[in-house]
C-alpha cells in the first residue's frame, strides 16, 4: 500500500508542475518578443524620439507662454480693480462727509427753531414772527 501513495502524489503534482513551467516559458517568450521588437522595430530611430521630446518641448513652451500671458492679464485686471476699489472708497469717504455736514446744518437748523421734523420724517418750516402770508397792499 505504500506503493500506491508516491504514485497518486505524483500524479497530482505532474500536471501543476506542468502548467507552472509551461506558464513561466510563455511569459518569457512574451518578454523576449517584445524586447527583440522594440529593439530592432524600424518605425521609431533615435533621432524621431529626440526629435519628439524636442517637439514636447516646444509645445511645452509655447503652453507656458500661454499660461502667462493669462496670468499677466488677470494681473492687469486685478490691478485695475484695485484703483477702482480706492476710487470708490474715496467717493465713500467724500458722501460721508457731506452726510455729516447736512446732519449739522439740519441740526442747527432745528436749534434755531427754523424747520421742525416730525416723527415720520415730514419737515415743517417755522414762520418767523412778523411774516404775514397775505399780501398787504400799499398805497402810495
Amino acid at each position: 500500500m505504500q506503493n500506491k501513495q508516491p504514485a497518486s502524489s505524483i500524479r497530482r503534482i505532474l500536471p501543476a508542475l506542468i502548467a507552472g513551467l509551461s506558464m513561466t516559458v510563455f511569459i518569457g517568450l512574451c518578454i523576449l518578443a517584445f524586447g527583440l521588437n522594440a529593439l530592432f522595430n524600424p518605425n521609431i530611430t533615435n533621432v524621431q524620439a529626440a526629435n519628439q521630446n524636442e517637439t514636447v518641448t516646444e509645445i511645452d513652451q509655447v503652453s507656458n507662454q500661454e499660461l502667462q500671458a493669462v496670468i499677466t492679464q488677470y494681473q492687469e485686471r486685478e490691478t485695475q480693480y484695485q484703483n477702482e476699489l480706492l476710487q470708490a472708497a474715496d467717493q465713500i469717504d467724500q458722501i460721508s462727509q457731506q452726510n455729516q455736514q447736512y446732519q449739522q446744518l439740519i441740526g442747527a437748523l432745528q436749534n434755531a427753531g427754523v424747520i421742525q421734523i416730525s416723527r415720520d420724517g415730514q419737515v415743517l418750516l417755522s414762520r418767523p414772527s412778523g411774516f404775514s402770508t397775505e399780501l398787504e397792499d400799499h398805497d402810495d
